[in-house]
């Protein structure tokens, strides 16, 4: 079946769905009889199970709610195909249909014969919301619905504003229906409960994460990725107007929504590296935050302020968070669903629950490793039914917010997924060794196939405490240092002694990784850690969370020096890894490896040109000005041209303007050729600091 049939399979059964729903509202509201009030005490649920507050509200709701959908299903349906027309113009008769039906309850004795009403408010105390929280749930899935349909499954989208407006309509109404009144009053008297102390804590601690990821970001790296630059040119086309859609997919098949916020950025600053690296920046230093109210919520404030202090130094996130890729947004995520997943069950609250759900819907618009989220969260959601069957049951309704306001908020980007298989599977298909390369490892090696993937295993675990990193980010060094590796065990083993529902949910990510690497290429391969790194720095914290709240019981007048000697670890910790990073890491790590080098190099020296010049560059086979995108990015004006066959007599270019002819050093022999042909030249070597030869430019004017 083709992606089209689906696709069109999709919008009929919409279509047929909502005018089910609209065609019984409209056949309740004409064949409905006059009843009196005291018939209606015979059929009807007691009276004071629905105010008639409550009931204007539900009104006002289903009145405004049906004009929005006829209002943007209006704006949207001259822009769709036929398919989908019809699931529009369904979606407008449901607005219809809902809208003349509340018109109808808009008098006097409204409440008293409203038996939908009355049974929606059944169905909303068994939710704990009300009859109103419900018809706002309902209308997030059908905006939800219409974000998907207005937007379409191309770059451009069919009405970028009726997709963006509908999907933050839908995603307020999940979170205004899905908690119930009494909460949302709680909250907001209550605020986040946090110390005076604290909030300046959190204050210093996003000043420090951001100068450790948002500043000097074109030293440290020193290089421009070719990968970074492929996402670049992408958020470049959406400052271009070349795309617009937030619910397709961009560079390597990953969700646009990532390239669109770049482009804010590129918009602001130019298309440089800055602008390209500053939303991965945010995206880190939020995430320390984050860290700290996940570690807060677990374990309290003595460790949530070891772990976050622990975070914003990790060498690990500073760099993930430096570079102008959608990975570090992942610890954001993972740490904001896991904090509210745990802050819910444990107080027993629904918006925990419900801003954990959020979470994990949004998390999907990002980076691939977020998306075993889910399976972890429901593996630990069946091991409580298991040992703590009467909890679970009291908070089987939050489990079901939390879903669905995770569908509700995945849903545009989850069909187009549906209907485009393959590039969901695509970032998975790249790095998996399931199949024809396992097989061919277990033949080149000698081994059983099961004893690969268990080794790979090995090898992954071992990527936290003893082996190197590799790929994205190759350090020569795990993802912890000597002594955050060693608390990091201390740790581990305390959690693993006192093993609970905490210690579980804490755990999995750092298991996922573990399973996973073992059925993917080259572990311990560094992007594969961004998952784990929240619960890795917890771990590494609570060792020292718990000391100084044993010692502070121990010596109860001794606060000052356990507090002192406390920040005294924290910073030594800090500044190793901090000092490893900006330190002498660059004088042998080079983000990309030799190519990038040189790329990052010719992007430069063509910026610093006072006019624009024509490029030939002899860089093939090794290289092409095209193969990677780093000079693309930076330099989208070039007009260039890669000389791929060697020379073998003078070339019969025309030179009409300021040209540069770039020669890698293996090439440079063809410097005869061009020279025989065009003698006025000017020749110039670059070089590196230990005085390589990068590459030959030789300058020719017109």
């Amino acid at each position: 079946m083709t992606e089209t049939s689906i696709s069109t399979g999709l919008y009929l059964w919409l279509a047929g769905l909502l005018l089910l729903i609209g065609w019984l509202l409209l056949r309740h509201w004409r064949q409905r009889n006059p009843i009196s009030v005291a018939d209606t005490a015979v059929h009807l649920p007691p009276p004071h199970l629905m105010t008639s507050q409550e009931h204007r509200a539900f009104i006002a709701v289903l009145l405004g709610g049906g004009l929005l959908l006829i209002v943007l299903g209006q704006l949207t349906f001259s822009q769709l195909p036929l398919p989908a027309r019809w699931a529009d113009g369904a979606m407008m008769l449901l607005g219809g249909a809902l809208f003349l039906w509340a018109g109808s309850r808009v008098r006097p004795d409204g409440l008293a014969d409203d038996q939908v009403a009355l049974r929606l408010h059944q169905l909303a105390q068994r939710l704990q919301v009300t009859g109103w929280q419900v018809m706002l749930l309902f209308f997030s899935v059908v905006l939800s619905l219409l974000a998907w349909l207005a937007a379409g499954d191309q770059g451009l989208a069919r009405r970028w504003d009726v997709s963006v407006a509908a999907w933050l309509l839908a995603i307020g109404f999940a979170l205004i229906g899905s908690v119930p009144l009494a909460e949302w009053r709680y909250w907001l008297r209550r605020g986040l409960g946090l110390a005076r102390w604290e909030w300046w804590f959190l204050l210093g601690l996003f000043v420090g994460a951001w100068l450790l990821r948002g500043t000097a970001v074109t030293q440290f790296p020193n290089t421009f990725s070719g990968d970074e630059g492929s996402a670049g040119l992408h958020a470049a086309r959406f400052v271009q107007g070349e795309v617009d859609n937030w619910f397709t997919i961009g560079w390597f098949s990953f969700p646009s929504l990532y390239y669109a916020l770049q482009s804010v950025f590129i918009e602001l600053f130019g298309q440089t590296i800055e602008a390209l690296r500053f939303l991965a920046a945010l995206g880190g230093t939020l995430a320390v935050l984050a860290t700290y109210f996940l570690a807060r919520s677990m374990f309290g404030k003595e460790t949530a302020v070891a772990a976050a202090i622990l975070m914003m130094g990790s060498h690990y996130h500073i760099h993930m968070s430096r570079i102008g890729l959608n990975n570090v947004w992942d610890s954001l995520f993972v740490a904001l669903t896991l904090a509210g997943v745990w802050a819910g069950w444990r107080s027993g609250k629904r918006l925990p629950w419900v801003l954990g759900g959020l979470a994990l819907g949004l998390g999907q618009y990002f980076y691939v490793s977020v998306r075993v989220l889910p399976l972890l969260l429901l593996i630990w959601v069946v091991g409580l039914w298991w040992r703590r069957r009467d909890q679970w049951k009291q908070q089987f309704v939050n489990f079901v917010m939390c879903a669905g306001t995770a569908v509700i908020t995945l849903l545009p980007l989850g069909i187009y997924f549906a209907t485009h298989w393959a590039e969901f599977q695509a970032p998975l298909n790249r790095v998996t060794i399931v199949g024809e390369r396992l097989a061919s490892m277990a033949e080149l090696q000698n081994q059983s196939e099961i004893m690969i993937v268990l080794r790979q295993m090995g090898l992954a675990a071992l990527g936290f405490t003893h082996e190197s990193l590799r790929l994205l980010y190759e350090p020569g060094v795990p993802l912890l240092l000597p002594i955050a590796a060693g608390l990091f065990l201390v740790g581990l083993a305390w959690l693993i002694f006192r093993f609970d529902a905490r210690s579980g949910l804490l755990l999995l990510p750092l298991l996922s990784v573990v399973v996973l690497s073992g059925f993917s290429q080259d572990p311990p391969a560094s992007q594969r850690f961004i998952l784990a790194l929240p619960s890795a720095m917890i771990v590494v914290g609570l060792p020292i969370g718990l000391v100084f709240s044993w010692l502070r019981q121990l010596w109860p007048g001794g606060s000052a020096w356990v507090g002192l000697s406390t920040a005294v670890v924290l910073f030594g910790l800090v500044l190793i890894d901090i000092t490893f990073y900006f330190g002498g890491l660059f004088e042998t790590y080079t983000l990309g490896g030799q190519n990038t080098i040189v790329a990052t190099q010719i992007a430069y020296d063509l910026k610093d040109e006072p006019e624009t010049p024509a490029v030939y560059f002899f860089g093939f086979p090794r290289m092409g000005y095209f193969s990677l995108a780093t000079i693309p990015y930076l330099v989208p004006e070039i007009d260039a041209v890669d000389v791929v066959e060697p020379l073998t007599e003078p070339p019969d270019w025309i030179i009409r303007r300021p040209t540069m002819v770039i020669f890698l050093p293996e090439r440079l022999n063809e410097l005869d050729f061009v020279e025989a042909k065009f003698g006025n030249g000017r020749y110039e070597e670059i070089r590196d600091e230990q005085n390589r030869l990068l590459y030959a430019v030789y300058r020719l004017e017109p």
